[in-house]
C-alpha cells in the first residue's frame, strides 16, 4: 500500500473546523464584526434605558470580545 492510497483525516469534523479557521479568515472577520456590532448595541440600550452616558469601546475592548469569540466558536 503507497502513502497516499488511504484518507488520513481520522476526525473530518475537526479538520473542516481548523481548515475553516486557517483559510477563511475574512468570512470570520465578518461574523466578528456583525457580533461585536450586536454587543455594542446591546449595551448601548442597557445604558441608555438606566439614563448613563454612552461609552465609546477601546481597542483593549474589542481584543477582548475576539478572545471570547473564538473560545465560544473555535474551542
Amino acid at each position: 500500500m503507497s502513502k497516499g492510497s488511504r484518507n488520513r483525516i481520522k476526525d473530518q469534523a475537526k479538520f473542516n473546523k481548523n481548515f475553516d479557521k486557517i483559510f477563511n479568515k475574512e468570512s470570520n472577520l465578518s461574523e466578528l464584526n456583525i457580533e461585536f456590532a450586536c454587543y455594542c448595541n446591546k449595551i448601548q440600550e442597557i445604558r441608555e434605558f438606566y439614563g448613563l452616558s454612552s461609552i465609546v469601546y477601546s481597542q483593549e475592548d474589542r481584543e477582548e470580545f475576539i478572545k471570547a469569540f473564538e473560545n465560544k466558536y473555535y474551542s
